[in-house]
């Protein structure tokens, strides 16, 4: 099971905004918004994963002897459960490679050897409501079953078509808020190498990317169950090589424990994502509900605002930057293309 971290504007009814942040990215001002859906799923646990499919969400999460069970949630709310064969594992992701072939990862464990990895397997189907044998994905993502604050593997096709997947790591248990993301790359999404460094330090967790394009990656979070006020919150941040992320900022408030984000873009720095929650305070054995709700970007990361001295006009004006393939735009009273772009 999942680390317990305890953790568009909709069409359908009555939203709560949960929470707003400014966050800076390649030298901009972004504005996020959580927006909560006004529907009730029926589901729950945690670790959920979600892919579009027609006019449906499949969602992937745990439940029954298969470790992970499925169910075809419709825009309106109402998920219907779908027949699964074999198991499927724990805090479970799929990912298509460039071939067009379909491998799921997840959490295992080994029968016998008292050890849990993090292993991938070929998905049997395009629905990848079955899988093939597995494989574990590096001799460093072998751990006891006893092991905290480690897992969660959060698997992305990157610009260049080789497979990262983020694993929660916490090398040093000396703190309460001890969570650290690693991440491991490969070109067959097989066999895994772990990058050096760090992405995220300082207790972050669950973590789902949910655009990665040449120079423009975003990522929703969580905090561990030890940081803060101990109230799991979401965050968002952005990264222009999905190795070095900005600072997280908060989208979400105290008044429930939010974790376990997964989700897919909508339209244009418009995410839909399904997380786990649970009563403020609530850890350890305590019922999750899966959510559904929308992150908003007001101004998308390739757009870089600046503002500058007055030009003769008194008013904004946008010009448009280039750097390699890289295309930002720069708006203000005097605009000027940032450090290494050249103004188009």
């Amino acid at each position: 099971m999942r680390i317990k971290k305890s953790f568009l504007a909709t069409a359908l009814g009555f939203s709560l905004i949960a929470g707003f942040a400014q966050v800076p990215t390649a030298g901009a001002v972004v504005e996020w918004a959580l927006t909560e859906d006004a529907v009730s799923l029926g589901l729950t646990g945690v670790s959920p994963h979600v892919e579009r499919t027609g006019n449906i969400d499949r969602l992937w999460y745990p439940g029954g002897l298969a470790g992970t069970a499925v169910s075809d949630c419709n825009d309106a709310g109402s998920c219907t459960s779908v027949a699964i064969t074999g198991r499927l594992g724990n805090d479970f992701t799929a990912i298509t490679l460039p071939s067009g072939s379909r491998r799921a990862y997840f959490v295992e464990i080994t029968p016998g050897a008292n050890t849990k990895s993090v292993s991938s397997a070929p998905c049997l189907s395009t629905a990848c409501t079955s899988v093939g044998t597995s494989t574990v994905a590096a001799s460093a993502l072998v751990v006891s079953q006893t092991e905290k604050a480690w897992g969660v593997p959060d698997a992305v096709l990157t610009p260049d078509g080789k497979v990262r997947l983020y694993v929660v790591e916490s090398p040093i248990l000396n703190s309460s808020c001890p969570e650290k993301v690693a991440s491991y790359i490969s070109s067959d999404g097989i066999s895994f190498t772990k990058e050096a460094g760090w992405r995220l330090e300082g207790g972050y967790v669950d973590t789902e990317v949910l655009r990665a394009k040449d120079g423009d990656w975003v990522m929703v979070m969580a905090d561990g169950p030890g940081c803060g006020d101990r109230v799991q919150k979401l965050y968002m941040s952005t990264s222009n090589d999905g190795l070095t992320w900005a600072k997280p900022q908060k989208i979400s408030g105290s008044d429930l424990s939010r974790l376990d984000p997964a989700g897919y873009e909508l339209s244009t720095n418009v995410f839909r994502i399904y997380y786990a929650t649970t009563p403020a305070g609530g850890l350890g054995d305590v019922t999750y509900t899966i959510k559904r709700g929308s992150i908003a970007i007001k101004q998308s990361s390739s757009e870089v605002a600046v503002t500058g001295g007055k030009n003769s006009a008194g008013a904004k004006t946008t010009i448009t930057c280039v750097k390699g393939k890289t295309t930002k735009k720069v708006t203000g009273l005097n605009p000027k293309c940032p450090s290494g772009f050249k103004k188009k």
